[in-house]
């Protein structure tokens, strides 16, 4: 296979670095306040080849340069996409592939992007860039179901795919860039599976103006030991969901996850509670700062109790956290855009990548320690010192959030 005797060029393009660049997307090795974790060659499986990237730095390198040398295809679905800086650098990107003849499409879902105006994606299609809106207002209409909300992050690049929590708004735009510098994790892929992607893509595509009047689930197990693609509707079956369970159940050393809207209903967290009593190291990193207070307000009402249940908890101080990541024991590990939330469970499509080899694993649990040496661990004595309106108003959440978990376990039971 060609990919296995290809050499991942850098992203990190010093020539093109400097604030007269010009360039929103010309990457620089000095652009985040917590530098990131350093990019590392893919990892080569039975039948794969896995590059982890740890930042906005190196995937935007990565994906623009995959962009830029395309030939046959690309296509982007996202839950949002901003007509600010990141979005029209990366959207001139994808028009320039257009102008080369490669067949270019963008699928968005018009709530996640619901800032952007019309004129703009219309601005995309003029440059010939096919662009469809995920399940718009009169397919909503028509079916009677304002669900599900599109909130996957599927990329397909000839024969390279990738996903991850990141979207296409200055928020992932490095700040040295003039972006907000939020921190996310992703993954790239070569191998048979970019074809699974590929299809993904296509069952949302048609999805989308309801050509596929149900929306359905994508799952690759059967196809490779090492990897596992599975996109998720939100069904009785809740895959994504379940396989997270699945590996907590059979954890013995470690569970670890960094995740950015983490309120876990009720299951998980006792599988969680149920793993730590077993002695497995239980870690979860948070962000120290949110763009929605609610979740991380719903959560902290139940820190000291998660404390007192043996789980260490971490807040993520230099920038806002948006990763969707997750490692169990050695041999397990996602990524993808499932937040551990009930919403994640009954709104949303994800779309997460279950990796089971050794090497790639540890790679990610490197990553993971990395993140951690840049957080505050949470105390009992730092929530008591919280004022009284903080614990009352994270208590308000806490009641809307459980609310809204019972109402999740009893509709999907």
């Amino acid at each position: 296979m060609m990919w296995m005797n290809r050499r991942l060029l850098s992203p990190l393009d010093e020539t093109r670095c400097g604030a007269g660049s010009g360039d929103p997307i010309a990457t620089c090795s000095d652009a985040a306040p917590h530098r990131e974790a350093p990019l590392e060659p893919p990892v080569l499986t039975a039948h794969h080849a896995l590059t982890l990237l740890p930042g906005m730095e190196s995937l935007l390198g990565s994906i623009v340069h995959n962009v830029e040398q395309a030939r046959t295809r690309v296509a982007v679905e996202t839950y949002i996409y901003r007509d600010d800086k990141l979005g029209r650098a990366f959207a001139d990107a994808l028009a320039r592939a257009a102008a080369r003849g490669v067949r270019t499409r963008l699928l968005y879902d018009p709530l996640g992007s619901q800032e952007t105006p019309a004129t703009f994606f219309d601005e995309l299609r003029d440059r010939g860039i096919d662009v469809r809106a995920y399940r718009p207002l009169p397919v909503v209409l028509g079916t009677g179901a304002f669900a599900p909300r599109d909130h996957s992050r599927v990329i397909v690049i000839d024969d390279s795919a990738y996903t991850g929590g990141a979207a296409w708004g200055d928020e992932w735009l490095p700040k040295l860039r003039g972006g907000r510098g939020w921190h996310d994790v992703c993954v790239r892929v070569e191998g048979p599976c970019v074809e699974d992607f590929a299809h993904v893509f296509e069952q949302r595509w048609r999805e989308a103006n309801a050509e596929l009047e149900t929306p359905r689930d994508v799952t690759t197990a059967s196809h490779d030991a090492d990897v596992e693609l599975v996109a998720d509707t939100p069904d009785s079956t809740i895959r994504v969901f379940s396989r997270y369970r699945e590996a907590i159940q059979r954890a013995t050393s470690r569970v670890w996850i960094e995740n950015a809207y983490f309120f876990p209903p009720a299951d998980m967290l006792d599988d969680l509670y149920e793993a730590a009593a077993r002695g497995v190291d239980v870690q979860i990193i948070l962000p120290g700062e949110t763009d929605l207070p609610i979740m991380q307000r719903a959560a902290r009402a139940e820190h000291a109790e998660w404390m007192d249940q043996g789980i260490k908890i971490f807040e993520y101080q230099p920038c806002i956290l948006h990763s969707k990541f997750a490692l169990v024991d050695d041999d397990w590990c996602t990524i993808g855009t499932f937040n551990a939330n009930p919403t994640s469970v009954v709104w949303v499509n994800e779309v997460n990548l279950f990796i089971t080899h050794a090497a790639f694993v540890a790679r990610v649990a490197r990553l993971f320690a990395h993140d951690r040496e840049a957080c505050r661990e949470v105390t009992r004595e730092a929530l008591a010192a919280l004022p009284l309106v903080d614990k009352a108003v994270d208590q308000l959440a806490n009641g809307l959030m459980s609310t809204l978990d019972m109402l999740t376990r009893t509709s999907s039971g």
